[in-house]
């Protein structure tokens, strides 16, 4: 009788806890498989219409490429000194066959509105956005600034990254 009375007992203190810490407004849980979420912004959605949702920022990824969901990020801790102190990141990526698209959004509390591209890194305009286009074997990496975040946008080549960036909000 003494152990099942502890074990209630146990399990009380536990809803309790579970029951202060979900009243807290910083802290929240979220059990949706196409939406992911943290208190400090981290959003993340991806839809049948290919339609990618990250940091509030939209996107269509091209058809034929499937979500790798074992690689997504929702909200993880940036430790790079460059960023803003408190910084995060919400990550996505796209696979067909062996063309890969990788979509990352840098954000935090303060606005990011300056970034050091590395010294291959050039200056160009594609589908109306500015930043800093850098070539690689296996593809293209445009990052640029909006809304106050970082985005890098990796795919196989810049027809693909234009046509994604063609999709973006403006």
């Amino acid at each position: 009788m003494r152990k099942i009375l502890m074990i209630g007992v146990i399990l009380l203190a536990i809803c309790i806890s579970i029951s202060a810490v979900s009243a807290d407004d910083s802290w929240s849980f979220n059990f949706s498989s196409s939406e992911s979420s943290n208190s400090e912004g981290g959003a993340f959605s991806f839809g049948s219409n290919n339609l990618l949702q990250i940091q509030g920022l939209n996107y269509t990824i091209p058809d034929g490429y499937k979500e790798n969901e074992s690689y997504r990020v929702v909200g993880d801790d940036v430790n790079q000194s460059s960023m803003p102190e408190g910084s995060k990141i919400t990550t996505a990526q796209f696979i067909n066959g062996n063309d890969s698209i990788i979509i990352k959004a840098v954000f935090s509390d303060e606005k990011i509105d300056e970034y050091t591209p590395t010294d291959n890194a050039v200056e160009k305009e594609i589908a109306g956005q500015k930043g800093w286009i850098e070539e690689f074997n296996d593809g293209v990496c445009f990052d640029y600034l909006k809304d106050g975040k970082l985005v890098e946008i990796f795919t196989p080549d810049e027809k693909v990254l234009e046509s994604i960036l063609e999709s973006a909000d403006k």
